[in-house]
């Protein structure tokens, strides 16, 4: 990939994207027998394709278990809220990115980005920052990026401070993604196209095949290009492929192989600015676009190797080790739509910050002001347990002992933008210091493109930043009824910085934490458990960010002991119709003690506060009656500060986190070959501000999908996905400042999917 050119031109790629879907949907058709055996309508089949969810339960795909192998009991006996999303659920509510999944999860909302911390999939679980806070397949996943899921079997989302499972900073729980693995015993290929509205087009292969008796491959390919509902100019583009493979070489001993390369060009969207007399997005029209067309992009991808090793020298002992190497980069030029309603000063074309001369609001103006990245991060990481079965005196345990390593750098340029660029006719033309749109009229086209780079004279910002763990996990069952769940972990982290200018920061934190849970099963089918957990947060931890405010490391806040949280929850699981339908609820309740403080513009932080996030969650995931599938949940989230070096912040709501949002996601087998559903999510009003809400807030929304899947015969399936189907006008996420503005979500979409399996 070349650093020197960014841009994807709006017409570029309409002929690879004619050949690779053609291509896509040619092998969907030709995979097809000529004459299929049909399944009489009496029968129940199941409607989907041959590569199975191993992790599924076969009659209950909605229905899932953990893939992470420290947690060694099922989520029925886990106490933890686990919220496992299975390749099936993703395909009905029609999400084709983490952020589209995440989107539709009670209790994890989304955040914005910018220069400060990245823009990408910034999240929050349980009220706190969790964008650094996703692993794949067991080791953390590094850099902000966005992330596709073409490869990924299922996503599990773990509530609750998890340090013994995960290190340093997961305080309100972590995101793990499992890869697609390679299978023995099941050979297939499944092909499939998509095309809708909004140019929409999709095509995926996954293929596995067992090459002989000890060892198996998998390829899955992407390409993606779509432009995003009712918004102008917004789209991108992407393409993937992985690599993976496996080889037994004995009946204990087997070593896992994968290699995963993905890439995104597209054009960036901050979308609507903020009314200041309503404190919410300013009612424009839903497709104002207040970026620069010709100079706003991004651009990030990823090449990660993996190499995996599971051993089991003796019936209770089994290791697994795993390492990685990896690069990924985010590169972006973003426009933030900062609104003027005064009279912009005649020389400079500037608005004044107070004071200036008030205009009528027909004549408000938008400066497209430019936040930009040009991050490169490289990395390895290794995580190496065992677990081990044991019995002392009829007490059984099964232990989880390991340990972690990953060491990361970051390279941060300034960008490099021309005040120059030669148009067709090869005539100079001289690029704007600052641009300024209507409003209600944006004009975002330049009619040129401004070729923008890193700035390689200055030279990057390096951070380095290297951790250690090791712990210890053991489930004690004292019999079928009662069992203990102790462990603990020892973390170090130490991160050093050094700017393109020379200046350099250092920080080193050693993180001691632990867990205690106890469960109670009266029957086979039904858990009770309470649970206590640590995480810690040392200063500097969020490596994508620059300065304090962002939880970057900063000389504001390198001499602060790391952040404390502690988390209680009590909770109750049940499985219902034979196994295949899974409820779960949970109470919690987190605090987070010296949590670090702004004391306002220009004013020190403090390491004195306390953060609390309380609340319930309600889940349920399965079939019922063999027909009707169930996926979804609730929360409700109380998170305020309750100590504070400013006693008129105590009680104040955090930023970024509403109190209730929930989903349904619901299909029903109407016949044996037509399947039927939707989905409903619920989120409530929310709150901007770095911290602490302040007044801007997006409104509460509740947005209605469809989806529908017809099985043709036994290779060929169509599906229908409708997004957003009232065309509802929402908000997902606002930005953080006094001034801020608000990501407008997608409008309604429809696409039409065509599965081949064989």
């Amino acid at each position: 990939m070349s650093d020197s050119s960014i841009h994807r031109s709006q017409q570029a790629g309409t002929a690879q994207r004619a050949t690779l879907l053609a291509g896509a949907f040619g092998a969907a058709f030709l995979c097809v027998p000529a004459q299929a055996q049909d399944h009489k309508d009496s029968d129940i089949i199941v409607i989907g394709q041959r590569d199975v969810n191993e992790n599924a339960e076969p009659d209950a795909p909605y229905k899932a278990e953990s893939s992470d192998g420290k947690f060694t009991d099922k989520v029925l006996d886990t106490p933890k809220t686990q919220t496992v999303i299975p390749k099936e659920v993703i395909e009905d509510i029609g999400a084709n990115s983490f952020r589209e999944i995440v989107r539709s999860t009670p209790g994890v909302t989304l955040g914005t980005g910018e220069g400060g911390n990245a823009f990408g999939d910034r999240i929050f679980i349980r009220g706190f920052e969790a964008r650094n806070d996703v692993y794949i397949d067991g080791l953390r996943d590094p850099g902000v990026t966005s992330r596709e899921i073409f490869a990924i079997e299922q996503i599990e989302v773990i509530k609750g401070p998890s340090a013994v499972f995960g290190g340093r900073g997961t305080t309100g729980g972590l995101v793990s993604l499992q890869s697609k693995r390679a299978q023995f015993g099941n050979d297939f290929v499944v092909a499939e196209g998509g095309i809708g509205t909004e140019n929409y087009y999709r095509g995926t292969i996954d293929a596995n095949y067992q090459l002989a008796d000890g060892a198996a491959i998998r390829v899955n390919g992407l390409y993606h290009d779509a432009d995003t509902p009712g918004r102008d100019y917004v789209e991108n583009e992407r393409y993937g492929g992985a690599f993976a493979g496996t080889l037994a070489i004995t009946d204990t001993l087997s070593i896992n192989a994968d290699y995963y390369l993905y890439r995104l060009d597209g054009v960036p969207d901050y979308g609507h600015p903020f009314d200041s007399t309503t404190q919410q997005p300013y009612r424009v029209d839903r497709d104002n676009f207040y970026g620069v067309v010709g100079r706003d992009f991004i651009s990030n991808g990823a090449d990660i190797g993996t190499v995996g090793i599971e051993w089991k020298p003796i019936p209770d002992l089994s290791i697994y080790s795993t390492t990685r190497y990896g690069e990924t980069w985010n590169r972006y030029a973003v426009s933030e739509p900062s609104l003027c309603v005064f009279e912009r000063d005649p020389t400079t074309n500037s608005c004044p910050r107070s004071g200036g001369v008030p205009v009528p609001e027909s004549e408000y103006t938008v400066s497209p002001a430019m936040k930009s990245s040009w991050r490169n991060n490289s990395y390895w990481a290794n995580s190496t347990y065992a677990v081990a079965k044991a019995e002392t005196g009829g007490i059984a345990h099964e232990i989880v002992m390991g340990g972690d390593y990953s060491f990361e750098t970051i390279d941060a340029y300034r960008l490099d933008v021309p005040t120059t660029v030669e148009d067709a006719q090869g005539n100079i033309i001289s690029i704007p210091g600052s641009f300024v749109w209507d409003l209600f009229d944006p004009n975002p086209v330049l009619g040129y493109e401004i070729e923008i780079g890193p700035d390689t004279a200055t030279g990057p910002s390096v951070t380095e930043a290297q951790s250690f763990g090791a712990y210890l996990v053991d489930t004690i069952k004292f019999s079928d009824a009662f069992r203990v769940v102790l462990g603990g972990r020892l973390d170090t982290f130490d991160i050093d910085y050094r700017s393109s200018s020379g200046d350099t920061l250092d920080y080193s934190a050693t993180l001691f934490n632990w867990q205690a849970s106890g469960v109670f099963k009266p029957s086979p089918a039904t858990t009770l458990y309470v649970s206590y957990a640590t995480s810690a947060n040392p200063s500097g931890e969020q490596l994508d960010g620059n300065g304090a405010s962002y939880d970057g490391i900063s000389s504001d806040t390198i001499d602060f002991s790391p952040e404390q949280n502690t988390s209680w929850e009590a909770g109750a699981k049940a499985e219902l119709f034979g196994g295949n339908l899974l409820l779960s609820a949970a109470a919690f309740r987190i605090e987070k003690d010296n949590a670090r403080e702004s004391g306002g513009r220009g004013q020190p932080y403090t390491n004195v506060g306390t953060l609390r996030s309380q609340g319930v969650e309600l889940g349920f995931a399965g079939t019922v009656a063999d027909r009707i599938k169930l996926f979804g949940g609730y929360t409700y989230t109380d998170a305020t500060i309750t100590k504070s070096a400013n006693p008129a912040n105590v009680g104040r709501r955090f930023a970024n986190i509403p109190e209730h949002t929930a989903q349904l996601l619901a299909t029903v087998l109407v016949t044996s070959r037509f399947e039927i559903g939707g989905q409903v999510y619920y989120q409530d009003e929310m709150y901007g501000g770095t911290q602490l809400a302040g007044t801007a807030m997006v409104p509460g929304y509740a947005r209605f999908d469809a989806v529908a899947r017809y099985r043709v015969n036994d290779h060929l399936t169509a599906r229908v996905n409708v997004l957003n189907v009232t065309d509802k006008r929402y908000y997902d996420a606002i930005y953080r400042s006094g001034s801020p503005f608000s990501y407008i979500a997608p409008g309604r979409s429809a696409f039409f999917t065509l599965t081949a399996d064989f």
